[in-house]
């Protein structure tokens, strides 16, 4: 009988212990689901603080008289301080707030490029352009120049109207960097 009680308090410890790691898991898991509902809880609130704040803002910007939005940015330098012609094209595009630019010859051989992949766009740009005399394909702009005797094409990507104004002015910084790098 001794043995049989001693594998009935073994029985009773091991259901007990049992009941108690259920009891724990449980424990943990209500805890990690408390911390997570904290993280939701504070993310919420800054989502909120933050929602409070931009409404304020543009309350306030609604109230400040708005300046038209300017089409260039007049103290940028294409040449000076710039390493290279492909540079020069880079800040050309920051300038006139441009997606890309690309100084082509009539031949379609790139001169200079904003961008990397500026061979085939200027080769295909100024096929086109030889053939119809076309200066606007959708965001893709045409502005033809002469430089020393050689007409040269700007080849310019951008969802902005490129008025006449704009385009002189684009016309006058194309030959100012093609004289400084040539």
């Amino acid at each position: 009988m001794n043995e049989d009680s001693y594998l009935v308090i073994l029985g009773v410890i091991v259901v007990i212990l049992f009941i108690a790691l259920i009891f724990l898991t449980y424990k943990v898991f209500d805890l990690q689901h408390k911390v997570a509902d904290g993280n939701t809880l504070k993310r919420h609130t800054e989502k909120i603080v933050q929602t409070k704040t931009e409404k304020i803002n543009e309350h306030q910007k609604e109230h400040i008289i708005s300046e038209p939005q300017k089409n260039t940015i007049r103290d940028v330098n294409l040449t000076e301080g710039i390493s290279d012609i492909n540079e020069s094209m880079k800040q050309y595009t920051m300038k006139y707030h441009l997606d890309s630019a690309t100084l082509a010859s009539m031949d379609g051989f790139s001169i200079a490029s904003s961008h990397a992949d500026s061979e085939q766009e200027a080769a295909n740009l100024t096929a086109r352009y030889r053939e119809n005399t076309i200066t606007e394909i959708g965001d893709t702009h045409i502005i033809p120049l002469e430089y020393m005797g050689e007409h040269i094409l700007i080849i310019i990507s951008t969802t902005q109207r490129i008025t006449k104004e704009r385009s002189e002015m684009m016309t006058r910084d194309g030959r100012a960097i093609l004289s400084h790098w040539l």
